[in-house]
C-alpha cells in the first residue's frame, strides 16, 4: 500500500509540473506574441508615419519650387527659394486660417515667435496644398525651418542662392527643415543634454497655449539642434529632413527659367540700340568682370569678402559686372561697392551757340558733395553754349542715364549769398567711345541778360551733374519688383558671363556684330538654323551649388562650372547628379 500511495504522490507532483511548465510556456508565448505584436504595430506606425512624411516633404518641395518660379511682373514670388513659415499657433481652430503659414492672419495681436514667425510650430499644410496631415496617433505633423530659409515676418527679405546651407541641426547634419511626426504624448525621460523630461499634455490647443515641448522631444529651440537617437523612453518621434541638395536642383531649374525671363529682356536693353549712340539694331554688352572669388553670401566683415569687385576690365568672359555706384556703402567687405570707378571729367572746350555775349572763361569742374560742378563766366547780355562731360568705365558695368539729373543755373559774378536763377538745359547726346567710356553732349541757355537781371557787367554759368546722371541700372535695384530678386539674393554669385568681342563697346563706331561661329559664341546643343551649333552674341550659366565637393566661396573657375564650360568650349547638357553636371545656360542674345 504505502508503494502505491508513493507512486500516486509522484505522479500527481510530475503532473502539477507538467501543469506548471505549461503555464510558463503558455505565458511566454503570449508574452512573446505580445511582444511580436507590439514590434509589428510599431513598424507599421513607423511605416505609416514614413508614407505621411514622404508626402509632406515631396508637396513642401514642390511648392518652394514652384513659388520661385513665379515671376513677371503679377505677384512675383521675391524671395525664390524660401520656406513658408510653421502654421501660426493662432490659426488652429480657426475654419478659414488653420493650415495656413504664419504670420498670423487678422490677429491684432499674435504674440508669438520671433515677428510673428516661429521656427516651430505645426505643418502649414493649406498653404502648401495639401489636406491636412497627421500621423498614425492623430496628430497633426509639426515642421521646423530656421532664420535662414523663411521670411521671419511680413517685412523681412531672405537671401537664399546655390550656396546657401542649412541653418538646423539634426543629430550633427546641417538640415534647412524637419517635418515630424510626434506620435502620442509620452512621459519623457532625461537624455543626456539634448532630452530633458517631461509629461508631455495635449488639451486643445489654442494660440500661445500650444507648447512645442508637448508634442517634441529631444530638440534645443534657441539654438535649433535637433535629436533622433535618444532610447525610446525618451522620444518616440519620427522625422524626415529636407536638405539643401533637397531643394536646390528644383529651386535652380527655376531660376534659370526665371533669369531668362525676367534678368535677360534687362541686359539687353542695357546698351540697345538707340541708346548711347549705338546704331545697326544691334545691342552691345557690358565687358565682364575677370573671374575671381566671388565672395560669400551676406559677407560680415572683410575678413570674409571676396576678391571680385565685379568691375568690368576689358575682357569678355568672367563675371556679370554688377559693381555698384549708387545705394550702397563702400567697405572692405562690399567691394563691388564703388564711387570712384566712373571718372567724371570736362571733355573739350564748352563751346558758344548763340547770344550776343561771349565766354569770359572757360568752366572749371570739381565734386561738390555727389554734385559734379562745372562753373565758368560770361559776358553781357546772353548766350547759349554747349558742355560736353566725359565719364570713364562705363561698359564696365550696368549703367543706365538719368538727364534730370542735369540741370544748369546762373548767378551774379558777385556769387555768395545772391540767388541763383535756373537755366534751361538738356543732354542732347550721349555716345558711347570704343573705350568704354561715354561722353554725355549739355545744351545749355539762354542765359540770364546780364543787365536785365540787375547783374554786374559778366555773371557765372554752372552745369550741375548729379552722380546719378551716369547712374545704375535697375537689374542692381533691390528693390524692383521685377528683377530685385536677383542681386537681393545673390544670384550673380554663381552666374558666369560670355560675350564676343564683336558686341562690346570695342567695335564702335561701327555696328556690332557677329557672324560666324568662330566670331560669335558657339554653344553646342544649342543649334541656330542651317548650322550644327548656335552662333549666340551672349551667355550666362548658372553654375549652381557645388558638384564637386569643394568648399565656396573660391577663386578656381572649375568648382562652379563643368567640363568644357570652364574653357569656353561651351555646352549644354542635361543637369545630372551622377556625371556630375550642375550648368544651365541661358541664351542672352543670338544672331
Amino acid at each position: 500500500m504505502r508503494a502505491v500511495r508513493v507512486s500516486r504522490q509522484r505522479g500527481g507532483a510530475a503532473i502539477l509540473l507538467l501543469l506548471a511548465v505549461l503555464a510558463l510556456g503558455g505565458s511566454y508565448y503570449m508574452i512573446s506574441s505580445l511582444n511580436a505584436m507590439s514590434v509589428q504595430r510599431k513598424a507599421f506606425a513607423q511605416t505609416q508615419n514614413a508614407a505621411v512624411l514622404s508626402r509632406a516633404k515631396q508637396a513642401l518641395i514642390g511648392y518652394v519650387v514652384a513659388r520661385a518660379l513665379k515671376g513677371g511682373v503679377v505677384d512675383p514670388e521675391q524671395n525664390p527659394g524660401s520656406l513658408p513659415c510653421p502654421e501660426h499657433p493662432w490659426h488652429i481652430g480657426l475654419v478659414a486660417e488653420e493650415g495656413t503659414a504664419g504670420p498670423a492672419i487678422g490677429i491684432a495681436n499674435p504674440g508669438y515667435g520671433t515677428a510673428n514667425c516661429s521656427s516651430i510650430g505645426r505643418f502649414p499644410w493649406k498653404t502648401i496644398g495639401t489636406e491636412k496631415l497627421v500621423d498614425l496617433s492623430g496628430e497633426p505633423l509639426w515642421y521646423v525651418v530656421g532664420p535662414t530659409w523663411r521670411k521671419t515676418s511680413t517685412s523681412t527679405q531672405t537671401k537664399i542662392n546655390s550656396n546657401t546651407t542649412g541653418d538646423l541641426a539634426v543629430d550633427g547634419q546641417q538640415v534647412v527643415a524637419l517635418i515630424i511626426a510626434p506620435g502620442p504624448a509620452m512621459s519623457t525621460q532625461t537624455y543626456g543634454t539634448s532630452c530633458a523630461a517631461r509629461n508631455q499634455a495635449r488639451s486643445a490647443p489654442a494660440g500661445s497655449t500650444l507648447d512645442p515641448l508637448d508634442y517634441l522631444e529631444c530638440f534645443n529651440s534657441g539654438t535649433l539642434q535637433f535629436s533622433t537617437t535618444a532610447p525610446s523612453t525618451s522620444v518616440n518621434d519620427q522625422v524626415v529632413a529636407v536638405t539643401a541638395a533637397d531643394l536646390l536642383p528644383g529651386i535652380e531649374a527655376a531660376i534659370a527659367k526665371r533669369i531668362e525671363r525676367d534678368i535677360v529682356p534687362a541686359l539687353k536693353g542695357v546698351y540697345a540700340s538707340g541708346t548711347f549712340g549705338i546704331t545697326g539694331g544691334k545691342p552691345i554688352f557690358p565687358y565682364a568682370a575677370p573671374f575671381a572669388n566671388p565672395g560669400p553670401n551676406g559677407c560680415p566683415s572683410a575678413s570674409c569678402a571676396g576678391t571680385s569687385n565685379y568691375q568690368g576690365g576689358g575682357t569678355t568672359q568672367g563675371l556679370l559686372p554688377v559693381n555698384q555706384t549708387q545705394g550702397c556703402t563702400v567697405s572692405a567687405n562690399d567691394p563691388r561697392c564703388t564711387t570712384s570707378f566712373l571718372a567724371f571729367s570736362k571733355s573739350g572746350l564748352d563751346s558758344q551757340t548763340g547770344g550776343s555775349g561771349s565766354i569770359r572763361t572757360q568752366s572749371s569742374c570739381s565734386w561738390q558733395s555727389n554734385v559734379y560742378v562745372c562753373t565758368g563766366q560770361y559776358n553781357q547780355p546772353s548766350i547759349s553754349l554747349t558742355f560736353s562731360l566725359n565719364v570713364t568705365n562705363v561698359a564696365m558695368g550696368l549703367r543706365a542715364i538719368d538727364t534730370s539729373k542735369v540741370t544748369c543755373t546762373a548767378v551774379d559774378d558777385v556769387g555768395s549769398g545772391l540767388p541763383t536763377q535756373n537755366v534751361a538745359c538738356s543732354v542732347s547726346s550721349v555716345v558711347m567711345q570704343s573705350n568704354g567710356s561715354a561722353t554725355l553732349a549739355v545744351a545749355m541757355g539762354p542765359l540770364p541778360d546780364i543787365a536785365a537781371s540787375g547783374w554786374g557787367t559778366y555773371a557765372n554759368y554752372m552745369i550741375n551733374i548729379d552722380r546719378a546722371a551716369v547712374g545704375d541700372h535697375s537689374l542692381l535695384d533691390s528693390s524692383n519688383t521685377t528683377t530685385g530678386w536677383f542681386v537681393r539674393n545673390e544670384w550673380y554669385r554663381v552666374l558666369y558671363y560670355a560675350t564676343v568681342a564683336g558686341h562690346t563697346a570695342s567695335v564702335l563706331p561701327s555696328a556690332p556684330g557677329c557672324t560666324t561661329v568662330t566670331s560669335c559664341l558657339s554653344v553646342a546643343n544649342v543649334p541656330t538654323p542651317g548650322v550644327t551649333d548656335g552662333k549666340e552674341r551672349a551667355i550666362l550659366i548658372l553654375a549652381g551649388r557645388s558638384v564637386n565637393g569643394t568648399a565656396r566661396p573660391s577663386a578656381t573657375l572649375a568648382n562652379y562650372l563643368e567640363g568644357g564650360n570652364q574653357t569656353n568650349n561651351y555646352v549644354r547638357k542635361s543637369v545630372s547628379n551622377s556625371t556630375p553636371f550642375n550648368d544651365r545656360i541661358v541664351v542672352v542674345d543670338t544672331n
